[in-house]
């Protein structure tokens, strides 16, 4: 298991990596796109490790398919709300108040449809690596 979730952690420092690169322009310093990368991608990891070591394991395999959905969106929400809390507040601090009266909702939802796109990428890179490596050594990632 060690194995999998040292590979994992790499693989978010590549997506930070990523997403610093490509996405840090749209901020008015470099220190709010770090703080707005490292708030998002810690949060989509986050939700990534509860959904496969916790949710999926406890809820899914259960065969309680609601309250997977029930505790899957509530941890987006939850995630995604503490990480633009997180945001805002760098935000305020250092560049000043929004000046777009809706940019809280906007920014909250676009935060977490990346969540949703990262949990499905992840789910996917997953599944491809137990269908690759066979079931029983990717079960030492879940379970």
């Amino acid at each position: 298991m060690t194995h999998w979730i040292g590979l994992s952690l790499l693989a978010w420092v590549g997506v930070w990596i990523f997403w610093l690169v490509f996405t840090n322009q749209f901020h008015p310093s470099f220190a709010l796109a770090v703080i707005v990368t490292t708030s998002l991608v810690v949060a989509y990891a986050t939700s990534v490790y509860i959904n496969h070591q916790l949710l999926i394991p406890r809820c899914w395999r259960a065969g309680n398919r609601l309250r997977y959905a029930a505790f899957l969106a509530l941890t987006m929400v939850a995630l995604t709300g503490m990480a633009l809390a997180v945001i805002r507040v760098s935000y305020f601090k250092l560049s000043g108040p929004d000046v777009d009266p809706n940019g809280v909702y906007k920014h909250f939802l676009i935060d977490l449809f990346g969540m949703a796109v990262h949990l499905s990428i992840a789910w996917i890179i997953v599944w491809s690596i137990r269908r690759s490596v066979g079931h029983s050594a990717a079960d030492a990632q879940t379970d």
